[in-house]
C-alpha cells in the first residue's frame, strides 16, 4: 500500500483548505464542509488501497498457488459510510472441486452480491428506522452505485424474523425480583393496497420491565424494559408469547418470582399471554376501562358524574351483578345499545382482571398507549404511507431492538444475518492463506511517512508569515 502517496495528497489537500479559510474565514462553514469531505475521501481511498492490497497478497501466497488457480480480476464497488469503496476482486478456482471462489470477500465475510459494507448498511437501517426509504438512500452517497428507495426496503426485509436469536448467545445472570410486569397493546398500520388484500395491520408490542421509578415530579420511567415486536398473527401468536417466556427464562430466577403482571386492554391476543408466561395474571387497564364508562355515562346526560361514581363503587366493592343491572337500566331508559353491550362484555370477560387493578396493591397503572405511540406510530401510522406484511413486521422489529440493544449495534445485527447467510460454521477458502496478513512489517513505509511529516513540517513554517498576514489584513477590515 503507497501510504506516502496517501498523506501527501490528504496533507496537500488539507494545505488548500487552510488557505482558503485564511482568504475567507468569514465562510467557515465551507472549511467544515471541505475538511469532513476530504476525510471521508482519504477514508475511502485508503480502504480501496487496504482491500486491493489485500486481494494482492492472497495472489502472492503460496498457499493459495498450491489450491487455487487465478481465472479473473474484476472492479468491485462497495457503498460505506464515507463513500465508495472500489477495490479490484480476483476470482480463483478450486483445482480439487472445480468450484469457483472469490476469497477476499469470504476473508472479510462479505455476501456474495453485497454492495454494502457492515457499516454501510447499519448506517441504512438506522435512517430508515426514523425516516422514511427514499430519505435513507438519499443519506447514502454512491457515484457508482444506484441506491433508491427499493434497494433500502430490501435492506430492511432482510432483517432477521427471529431477532431473539441474536441474544441467544449472550452470557447473562440471572437477575432476582419478585414482580415482573408485561404491558402489550397494538398499532394499526396502514396496509399497501393491493389487488385481493386492503385495511390494516395489526402490529403487536409488548414490554417487559421489573418496575417504575420516579425521575422527577409527575414523571416516571420503566426499569430494565425489554420490547418486544412484530406481526405475529394467527397461530403465531403462541410463538410471540413463547418468545416473551423464553426471554424471561433466560435472565430471571424464576424461583423467585412470585408474579409476572399482563396488563391488558381486553384483546383476545394479550389475555393468551396468560397461558404461556410462568406464573402470570392479568391486570385490566383502567385507561380502557375509564373509556368504557365514560362511553355510557355520557349517554345519562346530566347524572354523567354520578354514574361513574356508582359504577367505580360497584367495581371497589366486587358487584359486578350490581353493575349489569345498572347497564340495563340505563339502556332502558336513555338506549345507546352498542354502548351498553359493549361495556357489560368488558365487565363480563375482564371482572377479575378489573378487580386485580384496583386490589392489589403490587399492581401498577398502564402505559401502553403512549408505548405504542413512540414505538410505533410515529414512524408507521401515523404518516399517509402504506406498509407491506413484511416490511411493517420487520420494521416492528428494528424499532424495538433499537430499544432495547441501541443504535450502535445495528451493525451488529447486520452482521449477524450475515454471517447465516454465509453460513461461517463452515471454513471458507481463506483459511491459512493470509495468516501472514497481521504480520507484515511496515516499519519502512512509516519512516518514509515520518519523514515526509518532517518535511511538511519545515513547509509549514513559511506558511505561518502569509497566515499572520491574512489575519493581520482581516482585523484591518474589521
Amino acid at each position: 500500500m503507497d501510504i506516502v502517496s496517501l498523506i501527501q495528497g490528504f496533507v496537500s489537500d488539507l494545505l488548500k483548505i487552510e488557505e482558503n479559510f485564511f482568504q475567507e474565514p468569514e465562510k467557515f462553514e465551507n472549511t467544515e464542509r471541505d475538511a469532513k469531505e476530504l476525510g471521508d475521501r482519504t477514508v475511502a481511498r485508503f480502504l480501496s488501497m487496504l482491500l486491493t492490497e489485500a486481494d494482492e497478497m492472497i495472489q502472492r501466497s503460496s498457499l493459495r498457488e498450491k489450491k487455487y488457480d487465478i481465472q479473473r480480476h474484476k472492479q468491485r464497488t462497495l457503498v460505506s459510510t464515507v463513500g465508495d469503496i472500489n477495490f479490484i476482486q480476483t476470482t480463483f478456482r478450486d483445482r480439487d472441486t472445480g468450484e469457483y471462489r472469490a476469497l477476499l470477500p469470504e476473508m472479510i465475510h462479505l455476501p456474495p452480491k453485497e454492495r454494502f459494507t457492515t457499516m454501510g448498511e447499519a448506517k441504512t437501517l438506522s435512517v430508515a428506522e426514523v425516516r422514511s426509504y427514499q430519505y435513507a438512500a438519499d443519506s447514502m452517497k454512491s457515484d457508482k452505485q444506484t441506491i433508491s428507495k427499493v434497494t433500502v426496503m430490501n435492506k430492511v426485509h432482510k432483517i432477521e424474523e427471529n431477532i431473539s436469536e441474536f441474544e441467544e448467545n449472550d452470557e447473562c445472570e440471572k437477575r432476582v425480583v419478585d414482580y415482573l410486569y408485561i404491558e402489550a397493546d397494538e398499532d394499526h398500520i396502514h396496509r399497501q393496497k393491493t389487488d385481493d388484500k386492503d385495511g390494516c395491520i395489526i402490529g403487536k408490542l409488548a414490554y417487559l420491565f421489573e418496575g417504575k421509578e420516579d425521575v422527577c415530579t409527575g414523571k416516571r420511567q420503566l426499569v430494565k424494559p425489554f420490547y418486544f415486536g412484530g406481526l405475529y398473527s394467527g397461530d403465531n401468536n403462541a410463538l410471540y408469547w413463547e418468545e416473551i417466556d423464553k426471554f424471561i427464562e433466560r435472565h430471571y430466577d424464576q424461583r423467585f418470582l412470585k408474579a409476572v403482571y399482563i396488563c391488558s386492554d381486553g384483546a383476545g391476543w394479550i389475555k393468551a399471554g396468560k397461558d404461556y408466561i410462568y406464573k402470570s395474571v392479568l391486570v385490566a387497564d383502567r385507561f380502557h376501562l375509564m373509556k368504557y364508562i365514560n362511553r355510557v355515562s355520557r349517554l345519562t346526560e346530566d347524572y354523567e358524574n354520578e354514574t361513574k361514581a356508582r359504577f367505580y363503587k360497584y367495581i371497589y366493592k366486587d358487584k359486578l351483578l350490581a353493575a349489569e343491572k345498572m347497564l340495563t337500566r340505563i339502556k332502558n331508559r336513555f338506549g345507546g345499545e352498542n354502548a351498553v353491550e359493549d361495556c357489560r362484555t368488558y365487565f363480563r370477560n375482564n371482572w377479575e382482571a378489573i378487580q386485580r387493578a384496583f386490589h392489589d396493591k403490587n399492581a401498577l397503572g398502564c402505559s401502553a398507549e403512549g408505548h405504542v405511540s413512540n414505538v410505533y406510530s410515529d414512524r408507521m401510522s401515523s404518516r399517509p404511507m402504506g406498509w407491506s406484511e413484511i416490511g411493517s413486521d420487520r420494521m416492528c422489529k428494528l424499532r424495538c431492538f433499537v430499544r432495547n440493544y441501541g443504535r450502535e449495534r445495528i451493525a451488529d445485527l447486520v452482521k449477524f444475518r450475515r454471517e447465516k447467510e454465509l453460513n461461517k460454521l463452515q471454513a471458507t477458502g481463506t483459511d491459512g492463506i493470509v495468516e501472514s496478513l497481521p504480520k507484515k512489517d511496515y516499519s519502512l513505509e512509516q519512516r518514509r511517512a515520518y519523514a515526509y511529516i518532517e518535511r511538511m513540517q519545515a513547509t509549514l513554517g513559511g506558511n505561518t508569515v502569509k497566515k499572520t498576514l491574512a489575519i493581520r489584513n482581516r482585523l484591518n477590515d474589521i
